[in-house]
């Protein structure tokens, strides 16, 4: 099966922001490593990089011309999505602060041990501080490897989009 150059782009962003919306609910439901309010500002572009992403196809598929517009989007969604990313990365790094909301500094779930289960139901659940980097590979937080790979993935999808597309 061969993959017409009108949908190459739109199938890079989807795998790559689907692989990274995974690789955030495995972090989160595998091991445990709690969003905080910028992680799911974060995942809120991915999921619309996903639809874009699948409509381009769509249309691509029927050979409508309107995939350009779409790849166009795809491009400004993962631009946005770098940009979230290094600002989350910059808030984690202490280079500026981040917004009220971020402030956290709770635990996922309250404590609902001890004799009487239902009174913690009404306390608040608060999500991690977005100043916490909850898990570092060489260096680089979760935020600053979102922000690299969102900010790369604009440059191929254009690249596949603008170039290598002929129709």
């Amino acid at each position: 099966m061969t993959i017409s150059p009108a949908s190459r782009a739109p199938l890079f962003a989807l795998l790559l922001s689907g692989g990274l919306l995974i690789g955030a609910w495995i972090s989160q439901y595998g091991f445990g490593y709690q969003p905080c309010t910028l992680c799911y500002w974060q995942r809120h572009v991915h999921k619309a990089v996903v639809v874009v992403a699948v409509l381009a196809l769509i249309m691509a598929r029927m050979g409508l011309p309107l995939h350009r517009a779409l790849t166009l989007l795809l491009v400004l969604l993962l631009i946005g999505s770098a940009g979230l990313g290094f600002y989350h990365a910059g808030v984690e790094f202490k280079w500026w602060e981040g917004p009220k909301t971020c402030s956290g500094g709770g635990t996922a779930l309250p404590d609902f041990s001890g004799d009487d289960p239902f009174s913690k139901l009404d306390s608040k659940i608060m999500p991690p501080s977005c100043s916490d980097a909850v898990w570092v590979f060489l260096g680089l937080s979760m935020a600053a490897w979102n922000a690299l790979l969102s900010f790369g993935g604009a440059v191929v999808t254009a690249v596949l989009g603008f170039k290598y597309a002929k129709n």
